[in-house]
């Protein structure tokens, strides 16, 4: 803003709106800038310095090739003061811009913004006049301050007002965005809890689960070992015993809830140790598995419950030899496990009962947590009688697959 065009001088033509536009476009206002820390104190100095430049010359060249006189200093006089003042007049705009916030659907922030644009008008003026032209410049003879500014108010009012509304125009722009990034931020960091707590409540309700099968398993088997103490037959409740130690620390070594086929085959046979001790003669098991299934991941525990269910379900209630079969393969992208037996099979609508308790419930449940509707469990009974249980499940290599002897995993288990 230059204080001597008020009084006459004839630059060239616009060089108040391009100071104008030059100030809006330059001026940075950041965030808490009403407190004014050190970066956006420098950043407003540094900008208003600079428009105050720009337009000191543009107003001298103007005056110079309009055939006036004006020195270098002059110019500088008359238009930087005006900058450094708007300067100092922004953070009060701010604290103004946060004090009645402008709302959609809301007026109560109109009246007091008017009336700051005047008297932001007013001071900017008046502080500008008397800097330019009684603090560094010596006034004419009979030039009063109030003239001067009355003059000032008549050149300058409507761009000064516009200047303050711009000022709050930058503000809100900044402010919303800052509040956007700050609420995208909110939403990543809420997103990024839930998941982890989804992710822990699923690792929680495994590690349940788990635990159940634990003390089923080991309740059973206590039991068969209390039946063949009853019995009176010591050398095999003492390998039985023996047996059910070495797979209760492997259960209890192994954490992870998804491991290689090959190691839950592992576990599955320690556990068919202590049921063939248990039925001897009347248990044949039968492994059939595919080689390139051993390396799949699979749930930990997920096939001795089944093994245990065809076992208790249909072995056991016959009192003939039983056999019980575990097959693996791949179909397509599914890795395909089937657990048979050659018992009574399956009721035609087998009600919540024993069977079709805790292992077949349990093995449902861990299912869904770990792969959710990337799985499923089937029921059937075998047309030549017994019942089949078959597993479907994504078909992917376990991130360690453990180190195996080569070839089919295919055997049979029988005295």
């Amino acid at each position: 803003m230059n204080s001597d065009l008020a009084h006459g001088a004839q630059p060239a033509e616009g060089t108040g709106d391009a100071g104008l536009a030059g100030s809006e476009r330059r001026i940075p206002l950041r965030r808490r800038v009403a407190g004014l820390p050190v970066r956006p104190a420098v950043a407003l100095l540094v900008a208003a310095t600079a428009v105050g430049v720009v337009e000191a010359t543009q107003y001298y060249a103007g005056v110079r090739l309009g055939g006036g006189t004006v020195t270098p200093w002059r110019a500088i006089e008359s238009t930087v003061p005006s900058w450094y003042v708007f300067a100092a007049l922004v953070p009060g705009i701010v604290w103004l811009a946060k004090r009645f916030r402008v709302e959609r659907g809301r007026w109560g922030w109109v009246a007091p913004h008017v009336v700051a644009s005047v008297v932001f008008v007013v001071i900017h003026l008046s502080l500008t006049s008397y800097v330019s032209d009684f603090v560094l410049a010596r006034p004419s003879s009979g030039e009063t301050l109030w003239a001067d500014v009355q003059l000032l108010l008549s050149v300058y009012f409507v761009l000064d007002v516009v200047m303050y509304w711009a000022v709050l125009g930058v503000y809100y722009a900044f402010d919303y965005y800052r509040r956007f990034r700050e609420r995208e931020r909110t939403a990543a960091q809420l997103e990024l809890k839930a998941s982890r707590l989804e992710a822990g409540l699923a690792t929680a309700n495994l590690q349940a689960l788990r635990m159940q099968l634990n003390p089923h398993f080991l309740f059973n088997t206590l039991n068969s070992i209390s039946v063949l103490a009853l019995k009176g037959e010591k050398q095999k409740v003492a390998r039985m015993l023996a047996r059910l130690s070495e797979l209760l620390r492997v259960a209890l070594e192994n954490s992870s809830h998804v491991i290689p086929l090959s190691q839950e085959l592992e576990f599955l046979e320690r556990y068919l140790d202590i049921e063939q001790l248990r039925f001897q003669d009347r248990l044949e098991v039968v492994l059939d598995l595919a080689p390139e299934v051993l390396d799949a991941e699979v749930p930990s525990l997920i096939l001795q419950p089944l093994v245990e269910n065809a076992i208790a379900h249909g072995v056991a209630r016959n009192p003939g030899p039983g056999r019980v079969s575990v097959r693996g393969g791949v179909e397509g992208s599914w890795l395909v496990l089937k657990v048979c037996d050659t018992g009574p099979g399956f009721r035609p609508e087998p009600a919540p009962g024993p069977r079709r308790g805790i292992g077949l419930a349990n093995t449902r449940l861990r299912l869904e947590q770990l792969y959710g509707a990337e799985q499923s469990i089937d029921v059937a009974n075998a047309p030549d009688g017994g019942a089949i249980v078959t597993l479907h499940l994504p078909f992917r290599p376990a991130p360690d697959p453990l180190l195996r002897r080569g070839g089919e995993w295919a055997t049979t288990r029988a005295p």
